[in-house]
């Protein structure tokens, strides 16, 4: 008898990544192609389709356990229905009965987040442990968080908000419409709005000394992106580096509080901005040991994510694979 194979699809708001995997969660085969939104939420699915289609066919007939699917925003799990995708412009959608009807495979839901954070936790840096709390830190900010080796969903499947904590109640206003969320704080989006505002004010202030980051732009702010935010730290701009100092000290004072209330094995951090590397972590770590109780963050790992572009997918097969048994 062949073994067991999985289908996970991360379904994203600028591409959809699709892997085959064994039940070890060893990649056979692996796809992305762009999302396109613009063209409507039925071609969109029918692309989500095509790339299961061309998963199957790399696949033995029968091989094909089920098919994990993570997406962002929340949805109803037990229903296997997309509540609102913004990203997606989708509301209300049972993917899950299109999936099990399209392709007679039993299929499972999950948020985003959840879905990295669980890859992690079984393929990745988490390996190993059973309590941890995951950050992915990119445009916005969104977290999962496992305890004694179990997703903590909440009442209506919405647990592990973590991006939409107030840290600072007058703050930034979030797109969530509240202010002073960490995303609105720390996420890429809100350290190249802030670099922009202080570069800006800096250039009116005094025209003529033009810093690197000024000269990164080409001198139109407007420009700006956190990656190149990033790229001045690393080589000194001491406007940039303190941006992401104040900005990843925030992010410090989330974990912390975060710390307090759940006593973590390990916090790992994923996402676009993590790849900042030191510049992330080290603030964060700091501002962290100065909210949370000393015994907590005594021995507490905060490391880097190691499954990059590959932690939904692989968490979507480890979760197709706990849920969906093997002989269907």
């Amino acid at each position: 008898m062949s073994a067991a194979k999985y289908i996970g699809i991360d379904l994203g708001g600028t591409k959809i990544a699709g892997i085959l995997a064994d039940a070890g969660g060893e990649v056979l085969h692996q796809e992305k192609i762009p999302t396109r939104t613009e063209e409507g939420q039925e071609k969109v699915i029918a692309r989500v389709f095509g790339l299961i289609r061309t998963l199957l066919a790399m696949a033995g007939t029968g091989e094909v356990k089920g098919i994990g699917l993570c997406s962002p925003g929340p949805s109803d799990l037990k229903a296997g229905i997309i509540i609102e995708a913004p990203n997606l412009k989708w509301k209300d959608l049972p993917l899950i009965a299109l999936l099990e009807e399209e392709f007679n495979l039993p299929a499972v839901l999950e948020n985003d987040a959840n879905a990295a954070a669980y890859g992690e936790y079984v393929y990745g840096a988490a390996r190993g442990r059973k309590d941890l709390i995951y950050l992915t830190v990119s445009t916005g900010i969104g977290g999962g968080i496992i305890i004694n080796g179990k997703l903590v969903y909440g009442r209506n499947y919405s647990a592990g908000e973590v991006g939409h904590m107030v840290i600072l109640p007058d703050g930034p206003l979030c797109g969530c419409g509240r202010r002073g969320c960490i995303e609105a704080l720390a996420s890429g989006s809100a350290i190249a709005r802030e670099a922009k505002a202080l570069l800006l004010k800096e250039h009116q202030r005094a025209p003529g000394q033009v810093g690197l980051l000024w000269e990164i732009t080409g001198g139109d702010p407007e420009r700006l992106t956190a990656k190149e935010v990033g790229e001045a730290a690393t080589q000194g701009d001491p406007l940039a580096l303190s941006v992401l100092e104040k900005a990843f000290g925030y992010l410090g004072v989330a974990l912390g509080n975060l710390v307090n209330l759940l006593n973590p094995e390990i916090i790992v951090i994923g996402g676009g901005v993590a790849a900042l590397g030191p510049l992330l972590f080290r603030p964060a770590v700091r501002a962290m040991e100065a909210t949370a109780f000393a015994h907590m963050c005594r021995d507490l790992p905060v490391v880097p994510a190691l499954l990059g572009g590959e932690a939904g997918t692989k968490g979507m097969v480890a979760l197709a694979r706990q849920k969906i048994p093997a002989g269907v």
